[in-house]
């Protein structure tokens, strides 16, 4: 059903947009200026709207994104709690793939819209936009819809993906930048120079298994920690690709890239598969070795006696790199306040409380108005709340009769989509269509079953802190557990292959300092080096 807004309706509609633009590889999709300018123009038609606060992210709405929408979930915090307004508000979006291209998701809000009473209007949809009320039955069901094909368009895009980056790792073609310590060799194919191996760049690739060697300590040496390696790298002038030197920080992200023993992931996850024409720099034990130690908790780098405080040192300057300390301002007539600091040389300083909330939550928060209990979620516990994450980071590793059978049914799989691709071109359209859908049901099969394999022989790092096996709540086992340990657990969240490593940047108006949330820089694995 569409609401339109009859002459005799003097009063205007409050309206707030979430706008979201996805961003890779030089290309970014249409921008959050035209979303809004399409915005304004389709309430010419269904206005008029009073602007409200508008919500905004940039980053993928698919369930492979890596990096959260921090606005996304203001923004569902906030139709929940009824702050986005008083019933009747209009939520604007430029399309129904802006808000979620995961149902579960994208159906909470919309259960949120309707239990407060809120309007949803998709500006994309026909000429003008098309406004939705979540409370009527064939609205509700157009909306579901348009989430749910978002998010089987994302998995097929994930699915199609995943068979190039097969193919290309069975003819031994390396995909994707050049990682440090590596150097890839070319040939002309069809007039163009089309990369056919990786191999360890002579001068960088020792560099690299060094590391692993000084991080793990082999040859009876001791382990050395990646602070005194990244000063000894720098006192030898070593330098990464963009010509800056290495923190310990962007060491311990090359540490974590399966690509140097030769092993390939996909969303996160290992594959089975390696590259044929890629040449490890170290053996998969001792990479193995490494993310071992990495994961350890009684490591230097994450646990002690002095510790406080869940941030120290994770939280890192945006100006220097380096590890961001508590610290508290005293001035005279004011109360003191409690921070964050640049630790190194004081570039940067955050409010702690406001910060600890956005990045851990808060667990112990009551309802202002009605003193009841009202627990806030942030990045680390929001993570550590879904339903799945106990079991799956529990997953042990499978014996090795089933691993060899989810490995004989791939092969069938993959055998199968073979003759389908050599098999001749059907002359019916409706063959070359049925023939398309087959294979791209294989290709799921396929992908499915080589990310269950993944998890078959690799457990996660974080399986190291998880409770007794008697709990499953780990948002329980948070309220509990000592600050090393939950120091730990943040440090292997927040990490550039993770969730992203968190950068402060300073404030632009020291008088009237940015809010948190715009402070705040996420930094991924291919960005950190």
């Amino acid at each position: 059903m569409t609401l339109q807004q009859t002459s005799g309706e003097a009063a205007a509609r409050a309206a707030r947009e979430y706008l979201r633009v996805s961003k890779g590889k030089g290309k970014t999709a249409r921008s959050i200026t035209d979303q809004h300018a399409d915005n304004l123009a389709s309430e010419a038609v269904h206005g008029p709207w009073t602007w409200g606060e508008a919500y905004t992210d940039t980053g993928s709405a698919s369930k492979y994104a890596k990096k959260t929408r921090e606005d996304f979930e203001r923004l569902l915090t906030d139709l929940r709690s009824g702050a986005f307004g008083e019933p009747g508000t209009v939520l604007v979006l430029w399309e129904i793939s802006r808000l979620a291209r995961e149902t579960g998701r994208g159906v909470s809000l919309i259960d949120a819209c309707e239990q407060r009473g809120y309007l949803i209007h998709v500006t994309s949809e026909g000429e003008t936009g098309r406004t939705y009320d979540p409370r009527n039955y064939a609205d509700r069901h157009s909306l579901v819809t348009g989430i749910a094909d978002a998010e089987k368009e994302a998995r097929r895009l994930s699915a199609r993906t995943l068979r190039g980056l097969n193919s290309a790792a069975r003819e031994g073609r390396p995909q994707g930048q050049v990682p440090f310590g590596y150097v890839r060799e070319y040939e002309v194919v069809d007039g163009r120079p089309r990369p056919v191996a990786q191999v360890p760049d002579p001068e960088t690739g020792p560099l690299v298994k060094e590391l692993y060697e000084r991080v793990v300590g082999v040859g009876g040496d001791l382990p050395e920690p990646m602070y005194a390696i990244a000063k000894d790298w720098e006192a030898r002038g070593v330098v990464g690709k963009n010509g800056k030197t290495f923190s310990p920080q962007s060491l311990r992200a090359m540490l974590l890239r399966p690509c140097n023993a030769g092993l390939r992931e996909h969303n996160g996850v290992l594959t089975p598969e390696t590259w044929e024409g890629w040449t490890p720099i170290v053996s998969r034990e001792l990479f193995d070795q490494a993310q071992r130690l990495l994961a350890d908790p009684t490591r230097r780098t994450y646990t002690g006696e002095s510790i406080k405080h869940v941030l120290t040192m994770t939280l890192k300057c945006d100006v220097c790199g380096g590890g961001m300390v508590v610290m508290t301002r005293r001035k005279k007539g004011t109360a003191d306040a409690v921070g964050y600091q640049c630790g190194p040389k004081g570039h940067v300083w955050i409010p702690k409380e406001e910060t600890d909330r956005v990045l851990i939550g808060d667990l112990d928060a009551t309802d202002p108005e009605t003193g009841e209990p009202a627990p806030e979620l942030g990045v680390i516990l929001a993570y550590l709340s879904a339903p799945h994450r106990v079991s799956a980071l529990r997953q042990q590793p499978s014996s090795d009769a089933d691993t060899n059978a989810v490995t004989a049914e791939l092969n069938h799989l993959r055998a199968e989509l073979k003759e389908l691709e050599d098999a001749p071109s059907p002359k019916t359209a409706r063959a070359r269509i049925q023939r398309t859908a087959d294979m791209e049901e294989v290709e799921n099969e396929i992908a499915l079953l080589e990310v269950r394999l993944s998890t078959m022989v690799t457990p996660d790092p974080l399986a190291e802190f998880l409770p007794d096996r008697g709990e499953t709540d780990l948002i329980t086992w948070w309220r509990t557990a000592d600050v090393q340990r939950r120091r730990a657990v943040a440090a292997l969240l927040l990490a550039p292959d993770v969730l992203g490593q968190v950068r402060v940047r300073p404030s632009p108006n020291k008088r009237n300092a940015a809010p948190v949330t715009e402070r705040l820089r996420w930094v991924r694995a291919d960005e950190a080096a």
